[in-house]
C-alpha cells in the first residue's frame, strides 16, 4: 500500500500550518483565561485578602512599636487597596454578566454582578470552600458556552452594553461603596465573633481545670 492510498489529497506543510493555527490560538488562549480564572476566583474567594500575623513581630525589637504599625498598614490595605480590589471583581463579572446576556439592560447587569460579588464574600467569612465554588461557577460557565458554541458570544452588542458604563457612573460608585461598607461589617463581625469564641474558650477551659480537683477528691 504507498502513501497516496493513505493520503489521496496529499500532504502539504501549508495546509497543515493553516490547520494546527486555529488550534494552537485557542490552546493559548483557553490557557490564558483558565489561569486568570483560578487565579481570580482563589483570590476572592479568600476570607483574609491582606496577611495580618503580629505573632512573627513578637520577638523583634521594640515589638509594640512594629505591631502598632503593621495594625496601620493593615488598615490603610482596606482603606486605600481594598477599594481598587473591590472595582476590580465587579468590573470582571460584569465583563462577564455583559457576554453571557448582552440584551439584557446595563443597570440589570450591574446589580445582578454586586449580588455575585457580595454572596461570594459572605460565602467567604462563613466557609472559603463554599465561596471557591460560587465564585468559579460563572467564568467557568462561559468558558464552557464559548466550547460547546462560539456564535453564542455577540462581541459587538456586549461592547454596546459595557458602552453604557459612562451613563451609569453614580449607580457603579453606590454599588462600589456599598460593597467597600459590606467587606468592612464582615471584617468587623469577624473579628467581633473570634473574640467571643476566645473568650468562651478560655472560661470553659477555666472551668473544666477548676472542676478536676474536685472530682479527684470525690473519687
Amino acid at each position: 500500500m504507498e502513501i497516496y492510498d493513505l493520503f489521496p489529497n496529499g500532504l502539504d506543510i501549508d495546509k497543515a500550518y493553516s490547520l494546527l493555527e486555529p488550534v494552537g490560538l485557542y490552546i493559548i488562549g483557553m490557557s490564558i483565561y483558565t489561569l486568570f480564572v483560578f487565579k481570580f476566583y482563589r483570590f476572592l474567594a479568600s476570607k483574609d485578602i491582606f496577611e495580618f500575623d503580629v505573632s512573627r513581630l513578637e520577638g523583634s525589637k521594640h515589638p509594640a512599636v512594629r505591631v502598632v504599625l503593621h495594625t496601620a498598614f493593615y488598615m490603610a490595605q482596606y482603606l486605600f487597596v481594598f477599594p481598587l480590589v473591590a472595582f476590580f471583581w465587579f468590573a470582571t463579572f460584569t465583563v462577564l454578566l455583559s457576554f453571557l446576556a448582552p440584551d439584557r439592560p446595563f443597570s440589570d447587569i450591574l446589580l445582578v454582578a454586586l449580588a455575585v460579588v457580595g454572596t461570594i464574600r459572605v460565602s467567604a467569612y462563613v466557609t472559603e470552600d463554599l465561596s471557591r465554588d460560587l465564585a468559579k461557577i460563572l467564568p467557568f460557565a462561559v468558558l464552557g458556552i464559548f466550547i460547546v458554541n462560539v456564535s453564542f458570544f455577540q462581541t459587538s452588542e456586549s461592547f454596546e452594553v459595557l458602552g453604557q458604563a459612562s451613563d451609569n457612573r453614580e449607580s457603579i460608585l453606590y454599588y462600589l461603596v456599598f460593597l467597600i461598607v459590606l467587606e468592612f461589617a464582615l471584617r468587623i463581625s469577624s473579628i467581633f465573633v473570634a473574640d467571643i469564641k476566645n473568650v468562651v474558650r478560655r472560661h470553659t477551659g477555666a472551668s473544666t481545670r477548676a472542676a478536676t480537683p474536685v472530682e479527684a477528691s470525690v473519687d
